[in-house]
């Protein structure tokens, strides 16, 4: 029965490591999926000259996961809610972002680029995700070395801390 609880605790604590270390991995990709996303609207306001929700919904259908989810959720308020501004459903789908983890930084670039999307010219609009670019590119890169840095870090953190908790309560 105590060898039974030590596993336990010891597979419980590893799995929240596990767990805290996946979020790190997910972050990276993340805001990889947001880099993509930014090079392919560039494209659709560049080339295409499609309507925003239009394009956030082709886009979304090539993407998945959060990112996916955030511009199916911007083109689904846009169409629902023909008078919502566009800024309004952008703050919609950045909710999203920031229930999957996402850093404040990028949050907060997101929310700027929102600001100023569909309200110039496309020579404007592309400048606009120019800057994006590079500051996501720079998140991308301060994410990856948190993963590198933590990850491993969590996941043999959890089973020392389960291993711990078992000798010190058996």
């Amino acid at each position: 029965m105590r060898v039974g609880g030590a596993l336990l605790i010891v597979f419980s604590c590893g799995f929240i490591g596990l767990i805290v270390a996946k979020s790190y991995s997910d972050r990276v990709q993340n805001i990889k999926a947001l880099l993509t996303f930014v090079q392919m609207l560039e494209t659709e306001i560049g080339y295409s000259r499609t309507s925003l929700p239009e394009a956030f919904e082709r886009i979304a259908r090539q993407l998945q996961g959060p990112v996916s989810v955030f511009l199916q959720t911007v083109s689904h308020r846009l169409e629902v809610e023909p008078d919502l501004a566009m800024q309004d459903a952008w703050l919609f789908g950045v909710y999203v972002l920031e229930e999957n983890g996402l850093p404040i930084a990028v949050l907060e670039d997101l929310i700027t680029f929102g600001d100023v999307l569909g309200v110039s010219d496309a020579d404007d609009q592309k400048k606009h995700l120019n800057l994006l670019r590079v500051r996501l590119t720079q998140a991308s890169e301060t994410a990856e070395a948190e993963h590198r840095k933590n990850a491993r870090m969590w996941q043999y953190l959890g089973f020392c801390a389960g291993t711990l908790i078992a000798l010190l309560l058996f």
